[in-house]
């Protein structure tokens, strides 16, 4: 009786390892599907501030201000002329896609261009690799 009931918990473990790591392994670092993406803008904060790309592959983002007031993301990557004026203004509540290509890789910042908020915080990276 021990044997059957010690194989049976040492079968329930290994499950419980394979879709773990098969949950883990589908993930990106941003938790979101290959591609995609997804930024919270809220008072003084994006969430997450740290996206992963790769050079020349669309990135899909979808952006939500949950803040209480307006907010913005804007790369003022001047050396990606891809990226010069790719801003986005968000009222409260309001949800956008924009989507993005990086032409070489690096970290690329943006940052919430109203008064005062890159100043507070409000700021992030997209680190693009080949």
């Amino acid at each position: 009786m021990r044997r059957i009931a010690r194989r049976a918990i040492i079968g329930l473990v290994a499950a419980v390892l394979v879709v773990a790591i098969a949950l883990l392994a589908g993930q990106s670092s941003t938790g979101a599907s290959p591609g995609a993406a997804s930024i919270a803008l809220e008072d003084f904060r994006f969430t997450p501030n740290r996206l992963d790309a790769k050079v020349k592959v669309p990135l899909s983002v979808r952006l939500t201000n949950q803040g209480t007031e307006q907010h913005d993301l804007n790369f003022p990557s001047l050396h990606m002329p891809s990226l010069q004026g790719v801003e986005s203004v968000l009222a409260p509540g309001e949800t956008r896609m924009v989507t993005l290509e990086f032409d070489q890789p690096g970290t690329h910042t943006f940052s919430c261009t109203l008064p005062g908020h890159a100043a507070a915080g409000m700021t992030g990276a997209v680190y693009v690799s080949q």
